[in-house]
């Protein structure tokens, strides 16, 4: 990736999967980055159903119980076999922090792995050890086999863009189409908590496709809309150039009043070697400039 700035895909994916759910979000409990040990072992997001008998609406969602473990890898990360065993054994350490024995059953456990590109070598590992793969939604994959916990694969490149809005645009490669859902996407919310989570999403979605949304702009479409989103990042891109100008400013004015002091000192008939010393700058520098002014020193 050639941004300076490392892109922060987990938060936008924990951003996007509550939006993605928010038809239910009264019935769930989400816990970004949950800790299973004092040590940095962490699920990326922990989704607790409150009432176990309600039906998410969303096809994500379907598959989920109880307690529901998500693990989110952004287009540059790989998934194999041993993500998949990293986060079974995820759901066993959450399992033994319950209170009580049997707070937490196993099949109330379910595990969501979610990539952009779908996972060919984890697949026919999961085919090559007995595990039944189902395409049960577009881009959502059961993975079924007696003892393990309920599992899905996420291949969000696959996704339904109607059924899952956010997820589909946490890509690198988005498209004129997906952009202009993008701000269609985020202009048309009117709560403040999804307005945050969107603009989670929007600053990836921006970050990782800033040529398409650049000549988008530049060309005139969607203009007042991609202007009013795109103005946070203006504007701060134009302070962070501001303040490198008034740093760049006092370097500048910092080097002068330096070189006035050097040139004063010379005048006053102290030799390069003394300035040097006593300004604690080197002598190579003090006779730069006195070679500049073509000064000679006329010793006291």
């Amino acid at each position: 990736m050639s941004n300076e700035l490392k892109t922060q895909w987990h938060p936008a994916f924990c951003s996007a999967m509550k939006l993605e759910l928010k038809a239910d979000r009264e019935f769930l409990d989400y816990i970004n980055e949950y800790n299973l040990s004092s040590k940095p072992l962490q699920i990326d997001l922990l989704v607790v159903k409150k009432m176990k008998e309600i039906e998410i609406h969303n096809e994500i969602g379907k598959i989920f119980r109880k307690h529901n473990i998500l693990e989110y890898k952004s287009p540059d990360d790989s998934m194999n076999v041993n993500t998949f065993l990293k986060v079974r054994a995820y759901a066993y350490l959450y399992k033994t922090q319950e209170e009580h024995i049997d707070d937490i059953l196993l099949d109330e456990i379910t595990i969501t792995l979610v990539r952009k590109r779908k996972p060919v070598k984890l697949f026919k590992w999961f085919r090559d050890n007995g595990y039944h793969i189902e395409e049960k939604y577009k881009g959502i994959y059961f993975i079924d086999k007696e003892g393990n916990f309920l599992t899905q694969v996420i291949v969000s490149s696959q996704l339904n863009k109607e059924n899952q809005k956010w997820l589909t645009l946490l890509h690198d490669d988005l498209n004129r189409e997906d952009a202009e859902r993008v701000v269609l996407q985020v202009d048309s919310l009117t709560e403040e908590s999804e307005k945050e989570h969107a603009d989670s999403v929007l600053q990836v979605a921006l970050q990782e496709n800033r040529k398409l949304f650049n000549e988008l702009k530049e060309e005139g479409k969607m203009c007042e809309a991609l202007r009013k989103l795109m103005e946070p990042e203006l504007n701060e891109a134009k302070q962070q150039a501001m303040q490198e100008g008034r740093q760049e400013g006092i370097q500048q004015g910092i080097q002068q009043g330096i070189q006035d002091t050097i040139v004063k000192s010379l005048k006053a008939g102290n030799s390069a070697e003394d300035i040097s010393r006593i300004m604690q700058i080197p002598l190579e520098e003090v006779e730069s400039i006195k070679n500049e002014k073509n000064m000679e020193v006329i010793p006291l």
